[in-house]
């Protein structure tokens, strides 16, 4: 079996400020309690790519920036290793636990995140679940474990239809990062692009790549490239 590897710095490209998009308002009070310590227990759910991954990822550099130990862990990707792993999250004061769903069917993995529930509880930790399905959609065999989950705050993610949630994501990337894309490129971006975060993501990071070094004014056949590019993450 592959060692587990717990190193959290690769994956933190996001922050809050991403989601300061109306739409996600609802998510970041709940955010803002988890970091008030009003709750231990914080569940997130919405289809495949709008963006859960992302959140964790900003929720773990938030207790970071403030000198709080946090890691986030894609259960799918937890599946071969063995459960034993799962006991070295203990030390953190916060574990965010992405795809959830993923241990439907595995009850050895249900257990031992029963049980890091149950430790967290015990020594004042905080956990955050991400799911594509709300707590009581998920197929468990471990009743206890569906009961602790739907007892956690949940919320819905938006799915990305709104504008501004998609134009907040955009400039937030963008401005941390020091890149300056034409205005005309990020209208186009984000009036006919993906709606769905995580693929609107995608697409910004190849315009950044496709752009890299790009000094001149655009030319129309330079602008029909990159308009074209966008409309294939449709």
């Amino acid at each position: 079996m592959r060692q587990l590897q717990l190193d959290i710095e690769p994956q933190l490209d996001a922050r809050i400020s991403d989601f300061s998009g109306p739409g996600w308002g609802h998510v970041i009070d709940a955010v803002r309690q988890l970091h008030a310590g009003l709750v231990n227990r914080f569940y997130v759910y919405g289809g495949a790519g709008t963006g859960k991954s992302h959140l964790l990822s900003a929720i773990c550099d938030s207790y970071l920036e403030i000198g709080k130990s946090a890691i986030k862990v894609s259960l799918l990707e937890l599946l071969d290793a063995p459960t034993e792993a799962i006991t070295s999250l203990d030390r953190y004061d916060l574990v965010a636990l992405d795809d959830i769903e993923a241990i439907s069917g595995v009850p050895h993995w249900q257990r031992a995140v029963f049980h890091l529930i149950n430790y967290s509880n015990e020594v004042g930790g905080q956990l955050v679940f991400s799911s594509r399905f709300a707590p009581i959609e998920l197929k468990l065999e471990l009743p206890d474990l569906q009961s602790r989950l739907t007892q956690a705050v949940s919320v819905k993610v938006p799915s990305g239809s709104l504008y501004a949630d998609r134009q907040a994501l955009v400039s937030s990337v963008l401005e941390r990062r020091g890149i300056i894309i034409d205005p005309q490129i990020i209208d186009y971006l984000l009036l006919h692009g993906p709606q769905q975060t995580s693929i609107l993501l995608q697409s910004l990071e190849q315009l950044v790549q496709l752009l890299k070094g790009e000094k001149t004014k655009l030319s129309g056949a330079n602008l029909r490239q990159i308009y074209a590019l966008i409309d294939e993450y449709r």
